[in-house]
């Protein structure tokens, strides 16, 4: 097991590494454009220029700059980049982390309950779980945040704070907005994954022995479901990440992905002759970051699917 363990975090190492030089090299890639404008100075056209001289360069600025600077600069005068970097990252993880874990285990939970419960028509398994995949999570954030605000108007229900990130219920509200649609996900896959498993003989050989029901499903078929349902981790911490901004930007909570889309985006307006320049030096250090989460989360599948395996082998 420790050769497994050891083989399952070089590989990891080495997918991150890959991973985050060639998100770093997309980060460099110049923005420089040409305009073409009319003799009353219309501007009439603008053609991107690219060349991969400027692409080296960008990149070559860069580390002289992180070199002769000791660090990624200054972000204002009172606090420099790689400050503002951990502190919005930070703030992000309060929401990501409690994201992540109600997105596995719950849907993992859901995905057992709607399986028990797959011959009943009680309105709340397996086709509540699919009517929450087939509707955009971004309908039922709003739905949400115009229903607890209705509620309060009338009493029925205590203020809730959904904008903003200085309280503890902001960060309770993202978490459960953030994992919507990962915890259906991972329902649905443990779902039918349970459904492939019942076919098998050694659930026959189980029933055959006086296993219980519960403990069959929980203990046996669980155990073999969960190789299948970690393949499916990866994605479902990539859609979180993913979706991270548009619960940022809704609910008003600046943490990573908010401060990581403005180092990266285009002026709003611009001028001939200016080109579309991105705050380099902050969006790299979210960069690696955001890398890092991805890499911590594979790791931490990859040592459930290890400890479940049959074999005691991660896939």
């Amino acid at each position: 097991m420790k050769g497994s363990l050891l083989r399952i975090i070089s590989k990891q190492l080495g997918l991150w590494l890959l991973t985050t030089l060639l998100l770093s090299v997309i980060i460099f890639i110049p923005r420089d454009v040409i305009y073409e404008t009319s003799r009353a100075g219309d501007i009439q056209k603008v053609l991107y220029d690219y060349t991969i001289e400027k692409h080296f360069t960008n990149i070559k600025d860069f580390l002289i700059f992180v070199k002769d600077n000791k660090g990624l600069g200054s972000y204002t005068n009172s606090s420099s980049v790689a400050s503002h970097i951990l502190e919005t990252f930070s703030r992000s993880l309060y929401i990501l982390v409690p994201a992540i874990f109600i997105g596995f285990f719950v849907g993992i939970l859901k995905g057992v309950f709607d399986y028990f419960v797959r011959k009943r028509k009680i309105g709340i398994g397996s086709g509540m779980t699919w009517f929450m995949l087939s509707v955009p999570d971004l309908f039922f954030m709003i739905i949400i945040q115009l229903s607890l605000m209705f509620l309060y108007e009338v009493g029925l229900f205590p203020h809730v704070d959904l904008f903003g990130h200085e309280k503890l219920e902001n960060i309770i509200v993202c978490s459960l907005f953030l994992s919507i649609y990962p915890l259906f996900l991972i329902a649905n896959i443990t779902y039918a994954t349970l459904l492939e498993e019942e076919s098998k003989d050694y659930i026959t050989t189980a029933k055959s022995k006086g296993v219980s029901y519960f403990k069959t499903i929980t203990v046996h078929m669980l155990k073999n479901a969960m190789q299948k349902i970690n393949m499916n981790s990866n994605t479902m911490t990539l859609y979180v990440l993913s979706n991270l901004f548009i619960v940022e930007f809704l609910t008003n909570y600046r943490g990573a992905a908010y401060y990581f889309y403005q180092a990266i985006a285009s002026p709003q307006n611009f001028v001939v002759g200016t080109n579309f320049h991105m705050y380099t030096n902050v969006a790299v250090g979210f960069v690696f970051l955001f890398t890092v989460i991805i890499l911590i989360s594979n790791l931490f599948f990859q040592l459930i699917n290890l400890v479940v395996s049959p074999k005691g082998k991660a896939l």
